[in-house]
Protein backbone atom coordinates (compact mmCIF):
# COMPACT_ATOMS: atom_id res chain seq x y z
CA UNK A 1 0.00 0.00 0.00
CA UNK A 2 1.39 3.90 -0.70
CA UNK A 3 2.41 5.77 2.09
CA UNK A 4 0.57 8.97 2.66
CA UNK A 5 2.88 11.87 3.10
CA UNK A 6 2.09 13.69 6.46
CA UNK A 7 2.68 17.37 6.03
CA UNK A 8 0.69 20.52 7.75
CA UNK A 9 -2.16 19.39 5.75
CA UNK A 10 -2.86 16.26 6.92
CA UNK A 11 -3.97 13.57 4.70
CA UNK A 12 -7.03 15.18 3.06
CA UNK A 13 -4.95 17.48 0.08
CA UNK A 14 -2.91 14.12 -1.03
CA UNK A 15 -6.11 12.37 -1.18
CA UNK A 16 -7.31 15.05 -3.26
CA UNK A 17 -4.33 14.44 -5.56
CA UNK A 18 -5.15 10.86 -5.62
CA UNK A 19 -9.19 10.98 -6.31
CA UNK A 20 -8.27 13.74 -9.13
CA UNK A 21 -5.62 12.03 -10.99
CA UNK A 22 -8.09 9.08 -10.94
CA UNK A 23 -10.68 11.38 -12.60
CA UNK A 24 -8.64 11.62 -15.59
CA UNK A 25 -7.10 7.90 -15.59
CA UNK A 26 -10.33 6.53 -17.27
CA UNK A 27 -9.78 3.82 -15.34
CA UNK A 28 -11.61 1.49 -13.33
CA UNK A 29 -11.23 2.33 -9.04
CA UNK A 30 -9.73 -1.36 -8.86
CA UNK A 31 -6.95 -0.75 -11.70
CA UNK A 32 -6.37 2.59 -10.79
CA UNK A 33 -5.66 1.63 -6.70
CA UNK A 34 -3.29 -1.30 -8.28
CA UNK A 35 -1.36 0.34 -10.37
CA UNK A 36 -0.67 2.39 -7.18
CA UNK A 37 -0.84 0.63 -4.75
CA UNK A 38 -3.95 2.17 -2.87
CA UNK A 39 -6.13 -0.10 -0.68
CA UNK A 40 -9.88 0.36 -2.80
CA UNK A 41 -11.94 0.42 0.32
CA UNK A 42 -9.89 3.58 1.69
CA UNK A 43 -10.02 4.79 -1.72
CA UNK A 44 -13.69 4.53 -2.16
CA UNK A 45 -13.58 6.46 1.89
CA UNK A 46 -11.83 9.22 0.76
CA UNK A 47 -13.60 9.65 -2.92
CA UNK A 48 -17.06 9.79 -0.98
CA UNK A 49 -15.15 11.83 2.16
CA UNK A 50 -13.82 14.49 -0.34
CA UNK A 51 -17.36 14.99 -2.06
CA UNK A 52 -18.95 15.45 1.32
CA UNK A 53 -16.21 18.39 2.41
CA UNK A 54 -17.10 20.01 -1.05
CA UNK A 55 -20.80 20.08 -0.64
CA UNK A 56 -20.16 21.65 2.92
CA UNK A 57 -18.24 24.19 1.21
CA UNK A 58 -20.99 25.06 -1.06
CA UNK A 59 -22.83 26.71 1.89
CA UNK A 60 -23.64 30.45 1.61
CA UNK A 61 -20.99 33.06 4.05
CA UNK A 62 -21.76 35.91 6.06
CA UNK A 63 -21.63 38.93 3.84
CA UNK A 64 -20.25 42.54 4.85
CA UNK A 65 -20.51 45.83 2.75
CA UNK A 66 -18.07 47.54 3.00
CA UNK A 67 -18.26 50.55 0.77
CA UNK A 68 -21.65 52.03 -1.21
CA UNK A 69 -20.84 53.27 -4.06
CA UNK A 70 -22.94 54.54 -6.84
CA UNK A 71 -22.95 56.24 -10.02
CA UNK A 72 -20.43 55.16 -13.19
CA UNK A 73 -17.66 54.93 -10.75
CA UNK A 74 -18.89 51.31 -9.55
CA UNK A 75 -16.77 48.66 -10.12
CA UNK A 76 -18.51 45.81 -9.62
CA UNK A 77 -17.95 43.68 -6.54
CA UNK A 78 -15.42 41.59 -4.86
CA UNK A 79 -15.51 38.75 -2.96
CA UNK A 80 -13.39 37.17 -0.61
CA UNK A 81 -13.35 33.25 -0.79
CA UNK A 82 -13.39 31.23 2.59
CA UNK A 83 -9.58 29.81 1.57
CA UNK A 84 -8.89 33.45 1.82
CA UNK A 85 -8.45 34.35 -2.30
CA UNK A 86 -9.96 37.40 -3.41
CA UNK A 87 -11.94 38.03 -6.91
CA UNK A 88 -13.13 41.21 -8.20
CA UNK A 89 -15.27 41.30 -11.23
CA UNK A 90 -16.67 43.96 -13.10
CA UNK A 91 -19.86 45.36 -14.32
CA UNK A 92 -21.22 43.50 -16.81
CA UNK A 93 -19.49 39.83 -15.82
CA UNK A 94 -20.24 36.54 -17.26
CA UNK A 95 -21.82 34.42 -14.43
CA UNK A 96 -20.81 30.98 -16.01
CA UNK A 97 -17.08 32.02 -16.11
CA UNK A 98 -17.66 33.83 -12.99
CA UNK A 99 -18.94 30.28 -11.19
CA UNK A 100 -16.65 28.47 -12.41
CA UNK A 101 -13.36 30.38 -11.73
CA UNK A 102 -14.67 30.68 -8.17
CA UNK A 103 -14.95 26.65 -8.61
CA UNK A 104 -11.35 26.69 -9.38
CA UNK A 105 -9.86 28.73 -6.51
CA UNK A 106 -11.80 27.18 -3.66
CA UNK A 107 -10.29 23.73 -5.23
CA UNK A 108 -6.98 24.80 -4.00
CA UNK A 109 -5.50 23.90 -7.23
CA UNK A 110 -1.92 24.83 -7.01
CA UNK A 111 -1.27 26.85 -10.40
CA UNK A 112 -3.77 29.47 -9.40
Amino acid sequence: MARVAQSGGGREPYWRLVVARWKHSGLSVRTFCGAEGLNPGTFYWWRREVNRRDRSRSAFLPVRVVAEKVGPSAAGVEVILGNGRCVRVGVGFDPDTLVQTVELLEGGDASC
